[in-house]
């Protein structure tokens, strides 16, 4: 049998670390390129010899760099065991801040920077850390189309994620401002017409939720836990949430018993929680990563079944459990 594909990117690759004088291991800056020329190509198994060699000589030569300069930082920031490293995501918060603050000042500042940090945990959670590269190589070659793969410096990625947040922010507004009055109510994107229909009959009846919380129970253990104490929220409907721990009590064991008061009538740390915020000390994580993992769980289940992603929309309709779009743009 001949060589997998990416196994002819290996001598480029050992170049690029001896030309610039990098300890790091051949396999991971293998795994990166390799990653960057399915991103840059959209095939799963790009013809290398069809790319311009001395420009992926150059992508390489990038990857190793980054590495060096930013490689142990995106490791702390992926720390999933700990929730990421905490100073880590402070200084990168600092960083958005500044850039999200010189575009649209002090006062917007904190929601482009907050938005950005979220995108940027989403991204995190769903690609490959340097750490794990070697052993990923070793299995597939694969990542979500966002992935960052060190092609550009970190904090210059970080960077253009708030900035063409803002962008993005302002042609929607001007759109908005330049749109005649719509008094048309607008359908859901990408649901036919037979979708909504069979969805306004099984809403009320919540045909789809045990279904649905089957899927629930396959999710990884965080986004499951993230999702079950999503959907035991004090600020969702109480006769959801009732319906729900009756559909599986076994999911909903831990979240107590949907009240929020203790025996005394007062208020009950150990209810169900308020925000997300409450949510990630309940999971010893952060609010953050809360978010980013149930973004995570809510593609999977919209990806899996249209009627999962109207039930999710009407289970969780307050803006801080919309699913993070995906960030497309690595530099």
């Amino acid at each position: 049998m001949g060589a997998t594909w990416h196994e002819l990117l290996r001598p480029l690759c050992a170049a690029a670390c001896a030309a610039v004088g990098s300890d790091a291991a051949v396999e991971v800056v293998l795994f990166f390129v390799a990653r960057w020329c399915q991103k840059e190509t959209g095939a799963a198994e790009p013809d290398v010899a069809a790319l311009d060699q001395d420009h992926l000589a150059d992508i390489a030569a990038r990857v190793v760099r980054n590495l060096g300069d930013d490689g142990v930082r995106v490791d702390r920031l992926y720390d999933r065991r700990r929730g990421g490293d905490v100073d880590a995501w402070t200084e990168l918060r600092r960083l958005l801040f500044a850039s999200a603050c010189a575009r649209v000042g002090v006062a917007d500042a904190d929601h482009y920077a907050d938005e950005a940090q979220q995108k940027i945990a989403y991204v995190l959670i769903t690609g490959t850390p340097p750490e794990r590269a070697a052993a990923q190589l070793a299995e597939a070659i694969e990542g979500p189309r966002y992935e960052y793969v060190f092609s550009s410096p970190f904090p210059f990625w970080a960077r253009t994620v708030v900035i063409h947040l803002i962008i993005d922010d302002k042609r929607r507004q001007k759109r908005e401002s330049e749109a005649p009055p719509a008094h048309t109510p607008q359908k859901a994107a990408g649901l036919d017409a037979a979708t909504l229909a069979h969805a306004h009959r099984a809403l009320p009846a919540f045909h789809e939720l045990p279904a649905l919380l089957d899927a629930v129970r396959e999710l990884p253990p965080v986004q499951r836990s993230v999702m079950v104490w999503t959907l035991a929220r004090r600020d969702l409907d109480p006769a959801v949430t009732e319906h729900l721990r009756e559909l599986a009590p076994d999911l909903f064991g831990e979240t107590g018993d949907g009240t929020g008061t203790s025996e005394a009538g007062g208020p009950d740390a150990s209810g169900p929680p308020a925000s997300d915020r409450e949510i990630a000390e309940r999971l010893g994580t952060t609010a953050r990563l809360v978010a980013a993992n149930r973004s995570v769980a809510r593609c999977k289940l919209a990806a899996r079944d249209s009627h999962w992603k109207l039930l999710l929309e009407v289970l969780l309709p307050h803006r801080s459990t919309r699913p993070t779009h995906e960030e497309g743009r690595d530099g």
